[in-house]
């Protein structure tokens, strides 16, 4: 399931979206009302007056009873109505949530969200729209051997192993881990690089 189907399934809950970067959560929003539209279920923004000035795109909105009701960056609970389905905001609320995402920026326009149960989606932003991306066969090779060898195994042969398969050099293999250590799937300790994160 890619992140905005997850949203999606998550419509009649609340669910915040915590993060700093403004351009995905303008993109998320935008993704999301195009998809309840097609569902013929209308949308109310509140503060959409800043959600307009920051995004430069109109939502055709409208706020009755049976509307998905999205709190553009609140700043703390005051700032939540009576009812709301999604809330966005660069700090964690302490109100109720069936579920909180996390939104962090793993490299160049390459993103990561993570909710309570750890489930990841990896994701960029292009031109306003959310585009899922898939790990690559090398990052899925890596994290099928350190599954082979119940989740650890020593740097320097996972980093052998790899690099002979591919063909590349051990600086390449050295890169592709970093960035599976960005999306915290895996940490290296003690020499040893540890899978934290089963996919």
């Amino acid at each position: 399931m890619n992140l905005i189907d997850y949203l999606i399934s998550l419509r009649t809950g609340k669910v915040l979206l915590q993060s700093y970067h403004m351009n995905v959560k303008i993109a998320l929003i935008y993704d999301i009302a195009q998809r309840l539209y097609k569902d013929r279920v209308s949308i109310c923004i509140i503060n959409y007056e800043k959600f307009l000035k920051l995004s430069g795109r109109e939502i055709d909105q409208r706020c009755d009873e049976s509307s998905y009701v999205i709190v553009f960056e609140a700043e703390g609970p005051p700032d939540l109505p009576m009812r709301y389905n999604l809330v966005t905001s660069f700090v964690k609320i302490n109100r109720y949530f069936d579920d909180i995402l996390k939104i962090d920026k793993v490299s160049t326009n390459l993103y990561k969200a993570q909710n309570n149960a750890g489930d990841l989606f990896i994701f960029s932003v292009i031109n306003g729209e959310i585009i899922e991306r898939k790990l690559r066969p090398i990052h899925e090779d890596i994290i099928n051997f350190l599954k082979e060898y119940e989740g650890e195994i020593e740097i320097k042969d996972l980093i052998n192993i790899i690099s002979k398969k591919y063909e590349i050099s051990r600086d390449n293999v050295r890169v592709e881990l970093a960035l599976l250590k960005e999306l915290g799937i895996i940490e290296v300790k003690d020499r040893k690089v540890i899978l934290t994160q089963l996919l």
